[in-house]
């Protein structure tokens, strides 16, 4: 299971040309905002499904609204994608500077 994570993180990087913490966070917003306009209009469709008279046009408002979901859960794994490694960076990050500041107290 990690494994797929870490590959799939992977592919992400290299599909995307993301060489840095920047872009990465350009990437991940890019995606946030996508996400946000699909849960909206997904919104929309059950709230059109509310208003809907007839059972026809309840189901059919929904049917709408069940076509956004396999792109909404695609954009949230990519989101968590990005998450999962700027933590995993920010973790490398904080240990380098721990070992840096270990060396130069061991040094005095």
């Amino acid at each position: 299971k990690k494994m797929d994570q870490y590959s799939r993180e992977i592919e992400l990087l290299a599909k995307n040309k993301i060489e840095d913490i920047d872009q990465l966070n350009s990437y991940q917003q890019q995606k946030q905002d996508e996400l946000n306009d699909l849960l909206k209009q997904r919104q929309g469709c059950y709230y059109q499904r509310q208003r809907a008279k007839t059972m026809d046009e309840k189901e059919e408002w929904s049917a709408r609204a069940k076509l956004f979901t396999p792109e909404i859960k695609k954009l949230r794994l990519q989101i968590k994608a990005c998450e999962n490694i700027r933590n995993r960076s920010f973790d490398k990050d904080i240990e380098r500077i721990a070992q840096k500041k270990i060396k130069q107290r061991d040094a005095r």
